[in-house]
């Protein structure tokens, strides 16, 4: 709320311990779920898909917006999940 009516008050400032809280939780979920994987699957896990959404946190910094950042992180971790689900079911019809 703060961002919207008082967007100059230190309230409404970027708070970056947040934002790399929120980044080290996501990174936590998704290291537990990549340990999970054979080299096999490790080594054939794409993960260019992600740079769209890195560009996306990215921006969201710069440009202040907690929402944003949010909403691009959770679709970070939502692509990678998606990911290591396509190399395990690849890996399992192999």
């Amino acid at each position: 709320m703060a961002r919207e009516f008082l967007p100059e008050s230190t309230a409404a400032g970027w708070d970056a311990e947040w934002a790399h809280e929120l980044c080290k939780d996501a990174l936590a979920r998704l290291a537990k779920r990549y340990s999970g994987l054979s080299v096999e699957e490790k080594d054939a896990l794409y993960l260019a898909v992600l740079d769209a959404w890195e560009e996306w946190l990215v921006a969201a910094g710069m440009d202040n917006d907690p929402a944003a950042f949010r909403a691009a992180l959770k679709g970070w971790e939502q692509a990678e999940l998606e990911a290591i689900k396509r190399v395990r079911v690849l890996g399992s019809t192999a």
